[in-house]
């Protein structure tokens, strides 16, 4: 009989472990795995996994082969950043799928690509024509990096010599009822401009604010708890 006692143990310390391993190798969006990182993944999941309820492999064989796992992960990554012939060789080289509106049989061949991937995720880019793209690009991920041709690119201000005024991230200064000091330090403001500002829309309590934000321009954003939504909220379902 299982001992429902032990697989909560072995569970709790899976978890957290896990958890730590998982800190340790650093960020990466799910978008941007390779497959090796995605292979390297599901395994130490699986691990994990199996220490929690495989009760036959004792606790420390299965922390052993994780942190062994992990070890040999975040080393290929550290010689990955350093060398650029190993890096080719684990991640994989971006391969050239259009070029000035000719599809590369050849290279989409090679990567086992075909043309309804491609034009799946030109669609994804609002590019429903292969003839408009002057390159497009198959990433290591799987990713389609495209650039279109110069006569099919959005008009931007800088194409037509048009100054732009500066514009940055938003800083956000309360979230969810609560005053960020960090954020207010780093606009150089105070509390009491805050509160002053909130009185002067009508907010006399923080308690009831779900978010304000400073932009670049000095505006202030204030979005107020779930009791002051809108009286009709727009549907997205038919």
């Amino acid at each position: 009989m299982i001992d429902i006692a032990t697989v909560i143990l072995r569970s709790a310390a899976a978890f957290f472990l896990l958890l730590f391993v998982c800190r340790l190798m650093g960020k990466k969006l799910i978008s941007h795995l390779t497959f090796f990182d995605f292979a390297t993944g599901i395994t130490i999941g699986a691990l994990a996994a199996a220490m929690s309820i495989r009760l036959g492999v004792p606790v420390i064989h299965a922390a052993t082969a994780l942190i062994v796992w992990t070890v040999l992960t975040i080393l290929v990554d550290l010689t990955i950043l350093k060398s650029v012939p190993v890096r080719k060789i684990i991640d994989g080289e971006p391969t050239i799928i259009i070029q000035n509106g000719k599809l590369l049989e050849r290279n989409m061949a090679r990567n086992r690509y075909n043309i309804d991937d491609l034009m799946q995720q030109l669609r994804e880019r609002n590019i429903f024509d292969p003839s408009q793209v002057e390159f497009a690009v198959l990433e290591p991920n799987g990713e389609l990096s495209v650039l279109p041709k110069t006569q099919h690119q959005p008009l931007t201000p800088s194409r037509i010599n048009l100054a732009t005024p500066y514009q940055g991230m938003v800083s956000a200064l309360i979230k969810d009822g609560r005053v960020l000091d960090q954020n207010l330090g780093q606009n150089h403001l105070t509390r009491e401009w805050l509160f002053t500002e909130l009185k002067r829309r009508g907010v006399p309590d923080i308690s009831g604010v779900l978010y304000a934000a400073l932009d670049t321009n000095g505006h202030l954003f204030i979005d107020l708890k779930s009791e002051n939504e809108l009286d009709y909220v727009q549907e997205v379902e038919d």
